[in-house]
């Protein structure tokens, strides 16, 4: 039972990536970060912030600045917008017992008929985080489909303290920590992979990964990363449930 678990999960991620490959992906050469002040999106005094997700360009929403958990997601329209993190979330995901995502990220994709859901231009994405001390906070963000040139690859959620400056000379030891956590459970995914004969070391997928690595290992954010090397985060995340049970 536990093996037939493990083969449906990755084949889900190979159909992911699949899909991915098969639909044409414009890429840019535009990948900045817009930052937004906590206050400003939770709080008395936050106001609902647009987000705009083009074809082709998703955009991930950090939370890491803040050191917050995602704890619960909602998005009111799921018919053109897809949503992953990269961690599990209580109560979405059947084996998860503690919350660690830190980033959503969210894509665009044809709008697909949902019956009795209305036609909207837009729709409402609601998220609980978890503070250290246990607190918690509730962000609004307005999510629109654009169809124009992408402005922004990421929006991360920063402190009222933090300056635009602290921001980049600051030390990133806990995501450096956690990309060295999560590259050592995708190579352990893989490795099970190879050896339940899911995955070959020489073909074009296992290629792909490792150039995924690559990029990710160099200090592109996990989605960035997977577009620029062709393999769909699903897969990634699949290969990173291996990775934590094979270990286990």
């Amino acid at each position: 039972m536990k093996k037939l678990k493990l083969v449906t999960a990755f084949h889900l991620g190979v159909v992911a990536f699949l899909a991915v490959c098969l639909v044409p992906v414009k890429t840019y050469a535009q990948n900045t970060v817009r930052t937004i002040k906590q206050s400003q999106v939770t709080g008395s005094t936050a106001k609902l912030q647009k987000i705009n997700i083009w074809n082709g360009s998703g955009v991930s929403i950090s939370f890491y600045e803040v050191k917050e958990i995602v704890k619960r997601v909602w998005i009111d329209d799921p018919s053109q917008v897809l949503i992953d993190t990269d961690g599990c979330l209580e109560g979405i995901d059947q084996n998860c017992q503690n919350s660690s995502a830190g980033l959503l990220h969210l894509r665009r994709i044809k709008k697909l008929p949902v019956p009795g859901l209305p036609q909207t231009s837009a729709t409402l994405l609601t998220v609980v985080t978890q503070t250290q001390d246990g607190s918690k906070h509730i962000y609004h963000f307005q999510v629109t489909p654009s169809n124009s040139r992408p402005e922004y690859s990421e929006v991360s959620i920063i402190d009222d303290q933090l300056s635009s400056s602290s921001l980049v000379t600051r030390p990133r030891l806990s995501p450096l920590v956690q990309t060295i956590n999560t590259t050592k459970q995708i190579r352990a995914g893989m490795s099970l992979a190879i050896t339940s004969g899911w995955l070959s070391s020489n073909d074009e997928l296992h290629n792909r990964i490792e150039q995924f690595l690559t990029n990710f290992q160099g200090g592109e954010q996990m989605p960035t990363a997977a577009t620029k090397a062709g393999v769909s985060l699903k897969l990634i995340n699949k290969l990173i449930e291996l990775g934590q049970k094979n270990r286990m």
